[in-house]
């Protein structure tokens, strides 16, 4: 291949894998708390293993995502833009302005674009809703998968202790997602 083509078909080539990605629809700006960078965002539903891990994209709407990551303050030892493990994040949904809540926990997963915490969920069809994330650290009593998650105390390799369960809000307007494989 000649040199000037090289660009292009490389061009070509992100163009067809960018094409072939689910859209993510971002939920308001991100939210600074407690060394983390929280950003909250849905796609459409997603195909899971193992079986049975959350409900099935057939059953869903939506696949709600919470993407945490390390801000550079983090003292928990946690580089910048490192996903941070072993937390349990549970989400509110409410329809506006009727109260509809729709309630669960997320699970940490993998997807291409990298780990994070979500869940399928059937939303109360098209309209405003706000989303509350509640965030327990991993030595919280309510996170019993956490607690298996060890942090040094020690004065030469020791960090701080995890924070205190915090909560992040955010409102957006749902209209669906679009044909699937239409992205």
């Amino acid at each position: 291949m000649s040199f000037l083509l090289r660009p292009l078909a490389f061009a070509a080539l992100a163009a067809a894998s960018l094409s072939a990605a689910a859209l993510e629809y971002p939920i308001g700006s991100p939210q600074n708390v407690a060394g983390m960078e929280v950003a909250a965002v849905y796609l459409q539903a997603v195909e899971m293993e193992p079986e049975g891990h959350m409900r099935k994209a057939s059953e869903s709407d939506i696949h709600l995502e919470a993407d945490i990551h390390a801000l550079a303050s983090n003292p928990n030892g946690f580089p910048e833009g490192f996903w941070i493990p072993h937390l349990l994040i549970r989400y509110e949904l409410t329809k506006l302005p009727s109260g509809e809540v729709i309630k669960g926990d997320m699970m940490p997963m993998v997807a291409s674009d990298g780990p994070h915490y979500g869940d399928n969920v059937k939303l109360k069809g098209a309209g405003k809703y706000k989303v509350k994330f509640t965030i327990y650290p991993p030595n919280a009593k309510e996170n019993a998968a956490g607690n298996i998650f060890g942090r040094h105390t020690d004065r030469a390799t020791g960090v701080r202790p995890w924070f205190k369960t915090v909560e992040t809000e955010w409102e957006f307007t749902y209209a669906g997602v679009g044909k699937k494989g239409g992205y």
